[in-house]
């Protein structure tokens, strides 16, 4: 009988401390989830992405992915706001244009710019000084000056071309001897000087038949002797056109028909035993 009632008595003391126990852990969820409810609806009030339908979790996981989200958009801000503070410093300005002290247009829109206090001017600014010459093609990427035809490349610099391969008694200025020359008291940077001492002189071109005509200045060397010579030109080994050229004269301009030969040899010939002359500015037309 007493084992019974002790038993009893331990029974109900196990109930009642268990049924405290959960109904504490029941009234802490319940508390715990009624707080989160509350702090969800509250971030309604705040994100745009988080709604009522929500749970905590979701919720919270919402607001992580946002926040990544702007993260990585700050990113990209900052390196645009870098490159903007690199960015040069850009004036653009609306001229008017005189030509010898002539206006000609009012104002021309942003037609200069200056980037990083160095100036460009736009071709619609520089084309009426040119009288309309200016070309740009863009597709061959070609910025064009001159009343040719078209867009395309049709001389070229002799001297910048292999075409003069060989010769005699002759040089291509600037070398290591001469860094210039002189002709008709002009300083002249690029050119052949021809210099017959007793044989004559001689350069040689290998065209391979693609140029119309050769044309250059041509003088005597500033403080040469005073002689006057004869150019001959052969043109496939057929003496073609012979030009005479006085010692007075400064300096003159020849054009010399090339034909499309395929080579081509320019002599220089005097009485006298010495002569000193210059082609400068020599240029193939195609």
């Amino acid at each position: 009988m007493k084992e019974k009632l002790k038993y009893g008595i331990i029974t109900s003391v196990i109930s009642a401390v268990a049924g405290t126990v959960v109904g504490g852990v029941l009234s802490w969820g319940l508390s715990n989830l009624s707080t989160e409810n509350k702090i969800v609806n509250e971030m309604t009030d705040y994100f745009s992405f988080v709604d009522e339908s929500m749970n905590y979790k979701q919720a919270l996981s919402a607001v992580y992915d946002e926040n990544s989200t702007l993260k990585e958009k700050l990113g990209v801000l900052e390196d645009k706001n870098t490159e903007l503070e690199n960015m040069p410093s850009i004036e653009f300005f609306n001229p008017s244009l005189l030509k010898d002290g002539l206006e000609i247009s009012s104002s021309v829109n942003k037609g200069v710019v200056q980037l990083d206090g160095r100036t460009y001017i736009a071709v619609e600014t520089v084309d009426p000084f040119m009288e309309g010459t200016i070309t740009f093609d863009k597709e061959k990427n070609i910025l064009a000056a001159g009343k040719s035809e078209g867009v395309e490349v049709t001389k070229e610099a002799l001297l910048d071309t292999n075409i003069l391969y060989d010769g005699v008694r002759y040089s291509i200025i600037p070398n290591d001897d001469r860094e210039s020359l002189s002709v008709g008291g002009q300083i002249y940077r690029k050119g052949v000087l021809l210099d017959k001492y007793y044989d004559d002189s001689y350069i040689l071109l290998n065209l391979k038949n693609d140029y119309s005509k050769l044309i250059f200045e041509v003088g005597r060397l500033d403080g040469g002797e005073k002689a006057n010579v004869e150019l001959e030109v052969y043109l496939d080994g057929e003496l073609a056109n012979t030009y005479s050229l006085s010692s007075d004269t400064p300096i003159q301009t020849l054009e010399v028909p090339l034909g499309y030969a395929g080579n081509a040899k320019i002599r220089m010939m005097s009485e006298h035993y010495r002569a000193q002359y210059c082609m400068v500015n020599p240029v193939l037309v195609k």
